[in-house]
Parts: C-alpha cells; structure tokens; sequence
C-alpha cells in the first residue's frame, strides 16, 4: 500500500489495490486525477455542467462499489470512462421519461385520459374511448400515476419504484389492485370486444 506521501505519485493499479484493502484516501486520489475527465466526458454527451457533474459523482460511486470487478487495474481509465457512457444514457432517458410523465401530470384530465385511451387503444369508438377516460379517471390518484407511469412512458414496475421512493413490491402491488379496478370497470368494453 502506498504511503500517504506518495500517494498522488501513485500508479492507479497502487491506488486500486490499496483502496481494495480498504484504504478510502486511494480512492480519493483517483476522483481527483480523473475528476476532469469524468465531467469532460459527461458533458460530451449531456449538455448541462450541473447533470454532467451528478453523472460524474454517480459514476465514480458505482466504480467504487464495482472495483472489485475490475479485471486490469491499469486500464481503470478507461473502465471508469465505459461507466460514464453508461450513466449518461441512464440520465437521458431518466430525463427523457420525466418529461413524458410530467407533461402528463400537467395536462388536464381530459387531454390526459383521451390521449392514453387512444394511443393505447386506437381501434376503440369515440364512444368507448370517452368511456376508458371516465375509468381512467376514475381511479384513485396513486394509481392513476401508476398507469400512465406504466403504460404511456412504458417504465416497468422497478424503474417507477425508484422514480416514486417505494419498493419496488408495493408498486407492483398497487399496479395489481389497479389492473383489478381496471379490469372490472372495463368489462363492459371487453364484453363488446369479444
């Protein structure tokens, strides 16, 4: 392990095994020398200094969580900059889907529930559709959000868990119980479907 001299002048495969055996200041010495870089890359492909920098710190935590997979310590560069790749398509679409559901959220219950009854169902009547958007909006809030979270900006049941703060099982619990009031209050177009 190198001393606390040395440390800057350290190689990163140092640097990597000592934070390996649990030496945390190694592993500060690599963020500052590839801090930088990290933002560099970030704000490459996202074009926001703040979002480039939270992609750099997200980056940096899952490298350190994951550096015991990191089969050559002396392409950590270059790992570190896949990782980066990697957060900043997460953070374009996590941007991208919030956009989605916040324009939902800010449209009115009309435009809401017609635009989800018709581009979920576009071989329904104009009169089923009005009847969907009734159910839709209908549904107790929670679960509404929950159906246009699912099935407009078509996150599975894990993502909207991470966007709303639960676990991800009581979202799937709720997304059965609204599936079942969807389920029942639909019945009449199913029957006409059959």
């Amino acid at each position: 392990m190198p001393n606390a001299c040395n440390l800057t002048t350290a190689s990163d495969e140092q640097l990597v095994a000592a934070t390996l055996q649990g030496d945390i200041s190694s592993f500060g010495i690599i963020v500052e020398r590839y801090w930088n870089m990290a933002v560099a890359l970030a704000l490459s492909k996202i074009d926001d200094l703040v979002a480039a920098e939270d992609v750099a710190q997200e980056s940096f935590i899952k490298a350190y969580s994951q550096l015991h997979r990191l089969r050559k310590a002396s392409s950590f560069a270059g790992w570190l900059s896949k990782i980066i790749a990697q957060q900043c398509v997460n953070t374009l679409r996590r941007k991208e889907r919030n956009e989605i559901i916040s324009s939902y959220e800010t449209a009115s219950p009309e435009v809401l529930n017609f635009a989800l009854a018709k581009s979920t169902n576009p071989g329904l009547t104009d009169e089923q559709t009005l009847f969907v958007r009734r159910v839709i909006r209908n549904l107790p809030e929670k679960f509404r959000k929950l159906i246009i979270m699912r099935f407009v900006a078509g996150l599975p049941a894990v993502q909207i868990a991470k966007q709303l703060g639960k676990r991800p099982g009581t979202v799937r619990v709720w997304l059965h119980r609204a599936y079942q009031i969807l389920r029942k209050d639909l019945a009449p177009i199913l029957e006409e479907l059959e």
